[in-house]
């Protein structure tokens, strides 16, 4: 639009991943390896036929070495002497060598892929001129005939004009059957056989009557890529046909192709076949391998440094090459892939508007940690955490799990994802974010939205931004320490061990695709407790409850007083403790309590803050935990299945699975079966009843259920040794209507009396 100023675009600057053109400069010392495979191919003295295999994963230059070594045979300087001679030699040091380069994987509709390499091979011959040569010769009577081309002609039929020629095949395979799953590839080529040889020696020697190639002047050298796109049974048809050349001097093959991936195709078309026989079965065709080694670090950064000079890298996306080498595997093709996909998505981010306040580098970190994630931690990132804080937590728990962090590594190390090395290299080379990241800028890095408000994030001080990398991931390990340092530790409230759990956010329930999840769990919900609170390290003890027994006098004041009571707690209550003589509790004194009805837990609260809660902090009481207080305190803040982890054991709780039959004393599980924060049992033993009335979620503890002179029944968590696994849940629910049970006990919180 006229008068209008121009808006300044980012122009995306695009790495191509297709194989390296012969002008192009090559990396990672390809042209060594390919004018050392050239060297030996060419030289008279290597004894043919000949294969050799070249294996590297996808990306790793399979085709890109070939190519190169395809073009090092064909070029040749003035004098006629190859590109990779040494000083002193000469053309007549190499034997002359004809190409033919073959993509087996293009030629999956072929019935025999023999047919289609000897016809792609008779097509390298058409291009060069020997059809022609042979035609005349033939039209020609002062030229001596070729008895090769009448055997020839037999098999096939040329029809010559424009630019080539078509290749018909015209014989009955069923008619050369033999003991062989290759019936038809062995009777179509000892069809014509003696015929082949010889034109290959013509072609290859360019005159005189050669019946076979002579492997000191000349030789063909058939290039099969990408042999691992194919299927099993056209990846063993090539394999069958190349073994057919295998008697034939002058005959060298080139494969490329992942080993792992062909071997496999290998013992999945034979039956019965062994990775071991597998791998005899390649010996047999492949004589000499070439496995392309990892790029060492040095040689990607020279990579990195000539696309920078090259003006095709960013200098933001150069500052970070470690961090994107590393999340690319080192892979050449995974390294440009990535980086066209990193600058394509930052340019349309500066184009739409969406990057204002975004770093990018931390932009490049969470690409690089987004490429390197297995897709168990992206499904945690991006579907279970419906909370930016609980998310951001999260990722900083996984920056700290990789550099050593002890506190972050229990939390991480149970998800599955924590067994891949890959991700935890690349997590070391992150290292940090920089000073802007926060739980805001994370959400514009997952969402391409750009934070609320960008001021925000100019709050950190010059100084900082200033500092070298390493000051200020040493500044923020420093704050770290000091943060923990600074959490209270675990103390004694009325006799009893209680332990901290800090105020934050935590999942809640279960997932909707949990196949061991119970309806009343659902919907999986992030709930925030505001406040810190300590809960009882183990549940209350028949020695402990025995205490409370033996003061009933102080329970029947506490009821004068005003105290709470329940209808069955009148003035003479017989305070007994609940196992008889039959089963002395003097027997179990460690033993959690059972048989303790949610009344009696209760009452059991008020006695500890009659006699005891001068020695808590104000404002808080000895209380039954919520139904949230609980659930956190057993799997701490990002969900986990059980206290210990995602994976059940029964050597971590006292479930049915353990077939002990009654309860353990409590801590006999402990430390292996503990919470994140420490606590023993809290699944198996016994059930332990909540403040919480039983409700549906998602979870609000202003919607009655904390209502203690409400009716109905109450939750009970844990699961108990009489449940299998799918009740020792953290975030199984249980309910009751203040009944006694002999599974029934209970823990305590020291939390604030009101919530």
């Amino acid at each position: 639009m006229a008068g209008k100023r121009r808006k300044r675009w980012e122009r995306p600057q695009i790495l191509s991943d297709l194989p390296l053109r012969e002008a192009d400069e090559a990396y990672f010392h390809f042209d060594d390896f390919a004018g050392t495979l050239a060297l030996l191919i060419a030289d008279p003295n290597t004894r043919t036929p000949l294969t050799i295999g070249v294996s590297g994963p996808w990306g790793s230059g399979k085709t890109t070495l070939l190519r190169r070594v395809k073009t090092l045979l064909e070029t040749r300087d003035r004098e006629g002497r190859p590109f990779f001679a040494s000083e002193g030699e000469t053309a007549s040091d190499f034997r002359a060598c004809k190409t033919v380069w073959f993509d087996a994987w293009k030629y999956t509709d072929e019935d025999e892929l023999l047919v289609a390499l000897v016809r792609v091979i008779l097509a390298a011959m058409r291009r060069d001129g020997l059809f022609n040569k042979l035609k005349a010769a033939a039209e020609d009577p002062q030229q001596p005939k070729y008895d090769l081309l009448n055997l020839f002609l037999n098999a096939f039929q040329f029809k010559f004009g424009g630019l080539g020629a078509e290749v018909q095949v015209k014989f009955d395979p069923k008619k050369f059957e033999k003991e062989s799953p290759f019936v038809s590839h062995t009777a179509f080529f000892d069809y014509f056989d003696e015929a082949f040889e010889r034109l290959l020696a013509l072609w290859v020697h360019g005159r005189g009557d050669f019946r076979k190639i002579d492997e000191t002047r000349g030789a063909l050298v058939v290039f099969i890529d990408d042999l691992d796109r194919c299927l099993p049974e056209k990846t063993v048809q090539v394999l069958e046909a190349v073994k057919l050349f295998l008697d034939k001097p002058g005959c060298i093959f080139l494969i490329g192709a992942h080993t792992q991936v062909v071997q496999e195709a290998v013992t999945r078309f034979y039956a019965g076949m062994s990775a071991e026989t597998a791998a005899d079965y390649l010996e047999k065709v492949i004589q000499l391998r070439l496995e392309l080694p990892p790029i060492p670090e040095p040689q990607m950064g020279e990579f990195f440094e000539a696309q920078k000079e090259a003006r095709r890298l960013p200098a933001e996306a150069f500052e970070h090459w470690k961090t994107i080498a590393e999340g690319a595997e080192r892979n050449p093709r995974k390294v440009k892939t990535f980086l066209n996909d990193l600058n394509l998505a930052w340019a349309l981010l500066v184009n739409s508007g969406q990057a204002q306040g975004v770093d990018r580098a931390d932009f490049t970190r969470w690409q690089v940690l987004m490429r390197a994630a297995p897709a168990s931690l992206k499904k945690q990132i991006y579907e279970v955490f419906d909370d930016r804080d609980l998310r951001f937590k999260f990722v900083q728990n996984l920056l700290g799990w990789a550099n050593g962090d002890a506190s972050a590594a229990k939390v991480i190390e149970e998800f599955d994802f924590s067994k891949s090395l890959r991700l935890r290299r690349t997590l070391r080379k992150i290292g940090d974010f920089g000073p802007r990241f926060s739980a805001e800028s994370l959400e514009s890095l997952i969402y391409f939205v750009a934070p609320p408000s960008p001021a925000e994030a100019e709050k950190v001080p010059a100084e900082a931004k200033e500092k070298p990398r390493q000051e200020v991931l040493e500044a923020r390990r420093g704050a770290k320490e000091t943060e923990k340092a600074a959490l209270p530790e675990a103390r004694l409230f009325g006799g009893l061990a209680f332990l901290p759990v800090p105020a934050g956010k935590f999942l809640m329930g279960s997932s909707d695709d949990n196949p061991l999840a119970f309806e009343d769990e659902k919907p999986q919900h992030t709930v925030e407790i505001p406040y810190q609170y300590w809960i009882g390290r183990f549940p209350v003890t028949n020695e402990q409850f025995a205490r409370f027994v033996e003061a009933r006098g102080i329970v029947t004041l506490a009821e004068k007083e005003g105290g709470w009571t329940g209808s069955e707690y009148k003035k003479g209550y017989d305070w007994r403790h609940p196992l008889g003589p039959e089963d002395s509790f003097e027997k179990k004194l460690d033993h959690p309590v059972v048989q303790i009805n949610w009344r009696e837990a209760q009452a059991f609260c008020d006695w500890l803050n009659r006699s005891h809660g001068a020695e808590l902090p104000e404002g808080y009481a000895f209380r039954l935990p919520t139904e949230a207080e609980w659930e956190k305190a057993a799997r701490g803040e990002f969900g986990f299945e059980w206290p210990w982890g995602n994976e059940f054991d029964p050597d971590k709780c006292n479930s049915a699975e353990g077939g002990k039959g009654d309860t353990t004393p409590v801590g006999m599980y402990s430390p292996a079966g503990d919470s994140p924060y420490g606590c023993a049992d809290m699944v198996g033993n016994v059930w332990e009843w909540t403040q919480s009335l039983y409700k549906g979620y998602p979870y609000d503890a202003g919607d009655g259920r904390e209502d203690l002179k409400a009716g109905g029944a109450r939750v009970v968590r844990g699961g108990s040794f009489l449940g299998i696994h799918w009740y020792a849940r953290c975030a199984c629910r249980g309910r009751d209507n203040a009944a006694r049970s002999l599974n029934r006990g209970f823990r305590l919180v020291v939390a604030p009396i009101s919530l």
